[in-house]
Formats: C-alpha cells, structure tokens, sequence
C-alpha cells in the first residue's frame, strides 16, 4: 500500500486508488491524514478529541471520534485503524509506504553517503518525490501546518546541497533552475539569491543578476524591514565592478575587409579599437558595457554593413 501526502492525498493498494476526498465527513478525512502523518504511532483517544473536538464535553467528543473512525474504516476497510489500551493506530503492521516519509528516509540516507555522486543521485531521487507541499489543502490546522516545515525544511537543505554540487561541476544552468525552486519555497533565502546571481554571471547574465538584487532587496526592506547581509552586498559590488571593466568582441568575417572596416571605424568610442584578426576577420573590441549594450552594437554594425552593401558574419564574444 502506497500513501500519498504531497500533492493530492490519496492512497494506493494494489490496482486500487482511494482518493481521500470522497470521504463525506470533512471530520472523518481530517482525522485519517492525521493518521497518516504520524503514522506508525499509537495515538490516544484524549488527545484525539482534544486536537478535533476541543472544548466539547468528553463523552460527545468520543461519541464524535467514534463516527469519524467508522467512516474511514467503512471507507478502506475496517483493518485500516486498530484500537488498543485506549489508542489508535493507523498500519500498525507498517505495510503502508507513505511518500513523505521516503522523501525523508532518502535525505537521511544522503547525509550518510560518502560517495559524492551516489550522495547527489539519492537527494535527486528525494526532491523528485516533492511533488508540492505537505496537504496543501489544508492550510490552518497546526498539525499540518508543523509538518509541512518539517518538510519543507528538509527539501531546501536538500537542494542547497545539490546547488553547492552542481557549482563545483559549474553546471550553472543546473544552478539556476535549483535556486529557483528553493526561492519558490523560500523567498528571503540568500544563499539561494547568491548562488543564482553567481550562475547569471558564470553565463554572461549580469545585468539579469543585478536587476534580481535589486528586486530581491527591495521586498526585503518592504516585507522584512531588513536590508540583505554584507556578503550579497558585497557580490552586487563585485558584479558591478566587473561589469564596468568588461570587453566585448564583436568579429566580422569577409574577404573584402577594407569597405567594412571604413563602416566600423564610425562606430568606435574612445576606448573602442578595431583590429585585424586574420587575413578574413576582423575585430571590434568594445570596451566597459555589458552583454546587452554589446549585442545591441554588434546588431547596429550588421545593420551598418548591410546598408553598405557588405555580407558578411558577425558574432559577439567576451574578449579575454
């Protein structure tokens, strides 16, 4: 039997799936994901009726408990729940799989892995599993609401660990797309803001970078009340600074180089140059922008070109 509590709850036996919702009484269906998510343990009925039925006299908090519980077994069976010295249990031959607890079992087993690649191929295996948050439906009970942090918790410090492993690989893409999620699940997270700006930067996206700080600090101090700490302060400096100081090529390839080479000479600055490259390419270096302004030129020179009458081919690189 497989339980499913991330996502829709439902639960799998076999070629059989009950969805949980088709429980009538919203009590009823309460009290089962309650089950569920402390599953294994032998709860006792005080603390049932208090956690649903607070404030009702006993006898008809238990009358009530009683209901509920008929309604689930009359639902999956009356095995599912067993009564003993004043306690319920749900799969107290623990035959069920729940997969919030194998997400958890998977990031306890990824701790304890000495092996890098196993390590990341096991906490993949977990995140996969996360398919949303513990119960979404039910957003205001505290018992939910507890162990939905729980988990939570767990899947940004797994995936924190999988950005750390993917930037010493400097698969940056992969970096992107893993701060993402965890900035979906934590927006103030700046470890996850650092290791996106980085990745920006790593793939040429410093503008992108500097323009997510600005967003990020800004719902910070509007939010939080707080400014960002001084190592992304820091790397927001750093990434200005090195957007200031950066040169661009823009290559032309032709035979004839002579004609395109009067058409460049209209675009220099005072920093700009162009050079020769080989006997069929030429370069125009521009210096202190950044990748867009650098496309934009490198689109104006083609444009340039064309009007003049010259075919050629252009593209756009980092010089280094």
């Amino acid at each position: 039997m497989r339980v499913f509590i991330f996502d829709q709850p439902r639960i799998e036996d076999g070629q059989v799936v009950h969805d949980i919702t088709e429980i009538k009484s919203r009590k009823a269906r309460q009290l089962l994901l309650y089950f569920i998510i402390f599953h294994e343990r032998r709860i006792p009925t005080e603390l049932l009726c208090e956690t649903f039925w607070p404030g009702l006299e006993e006898r008809y908090a238990r009358s009530c408990l009683q209901t509920a519980v008929s309604s689930i077994r009359r639902f999956f069976g009356k095995d599912i729940l067993t009564y003993s010295d004043g306690t319920y249990c749900f799969d107290k031959d623990n035959k069920a799989i729940v997969d919030a607890e194998e997400f958890e079992r998977l990031i306890k087993s990824a701790k304890s892995c000495q092996d890098e690649k196993d390590k990341v191929q096991i906490l993949i295996q977990a995140v996969e599993l996360y398919k949303d948050d513990v119960l979404p439906e039910y957003c205001y009970q505290d018992w939910v609401v507890q162990a939905r942090e729980h988990y939570k918790d767990l899947l940004i410090s797994a995936l924190l660990e999988l950005i750390s492993s993917n930037e010493r690989c400097e698969h940056f893409t992969e970096v992107i797309d893993l701060s993402k999620r965890v900035l979906e699940q934590d927006s103030f997270n700046e470890s996850a803001c650092c290791s996106y700006m980085k990745a920006l930067t790593k793939l040429g996206q410093e503008a992108e970078a500097l323009c997510f700080y600005q967003s990020f600090s800004r719902r910070m101090e509007r939010e939080l009340e707080i400014f960002p700490s001084q190592q992304l302060k820091d790397l927001r400096d750093q990434l200005s600074t090195h957007r200031k100081r950066m040169t661009w090529i823009v290559t032309i390839e032709k035979n004839q180089l002579s004609k395109a080479m009067q058409i460049l000479k209209s675009f220099l600055r005072g920093d700009d140059e162009v050079r020769i490259l080989s006997g069929q390419k030429i370069g125009l270096f521009v210096e202190n922008v950044d990748r867009d302004v650098a496309e934009s030129i490198r689109k104006r020179v083609e444009e340039a070109l064309d009007r003049g009458s010259v075919q050629v081919k252009t593209s756009l690189r980092l010089a280094r």
